[in-house]
């Protein structure tokens, strides 16, 4: 029987560990027209949810955003098979919530493009209903658009949103979703419960109990 509440996620750092590629692919920026060490623990946490685009002007201002983007992104795109993993538990969630009967989706600020592609490379394609990327919304999160849209498309008047990142939660309040904060890495914790989500979770197994209350 197929549900009328929507089961969204983000993507980095919720549905897939993408948290090296991302780092090591701003660790070869920096020491291009940077140095490593300038890419201190602090900016590689911060690094972990804002788009491409705003994070590329604020670090090298003296590049072009495009020219910056087309480097990362060749560089990630050369290391994805041996850096990126489905988070712990994300698959059976995901195949839980197909035998369920509920609508699924991603809503990232990673290109639609490299969403689908590391979807494929992981087997996880077909378990999703509709996957948003940055490139199909006009107003990136914590604009609730992608969101709203996706809720749409699925025809569910419900969503639920999960993500590692306070912006994430400001966008699933943004759009009236019950929002889970994904607590995957300690050093976010704080700035995550201070968003304000409706619940929080360690581990994506745990959202079974939250979707039976």
């Amino acid at each position: 029987m197929r549900r009328s509440r929507a089961v969204l996620f983000d993507f980095d750092g919720t549905v897939m560990d993408t948290e090296p590629a991302i780092i090591a692919s701003y660790t070869h920026l920096f020491r291009l027209w940077r140095t490593e060490a300038e890419f201190t623990p602090e900016l590689q946490v911060e690094v972990l949810g804002p788009s491409l685009a705003q994070e590329m002007a604020r670090f090298f201002p003296d590049h072009d955003v495009e020219e910056c983007l087309r480097e990362y992104r060749g560089y990630q795109n050369g290391h994805l098979a041996e850096l990126v993993r489905p988070m712990e538990g994300a698959e059976e969630l995901l195949r839980w919530l197909r035998s369920e009967g509920y609508p699924t989706g991603i809503i990232s600020t990673r290109l639609h493009e490299s969403l689908d592609h590391i979807l494929s490379m992981q087997g996880m394609k077909d378990l999703f209903d509709i996957v948003i990327g940055h490139d199909e919304v006009q107003r990136e999160k914590p604009d609730p658009e992608g969101i709203l849209h996706a809720c749409k498309m699925l025809g569910c008047s419900e969503s639920v949103y999960v993500g590692d990142s306070a912006t994430d939660i400001e966008a699933g309040i943004n759009a009236g979703s019950y929002t889970v904060a994904a607590l995957t890495k300690p050093e976010k914790e704080a700035s995550l419960l201070a968003a304000g989500p409706d619940a929080s979770i360690r581990r994506l197994s745990e959202l079974r109990e939250l979707l039976k209350d």
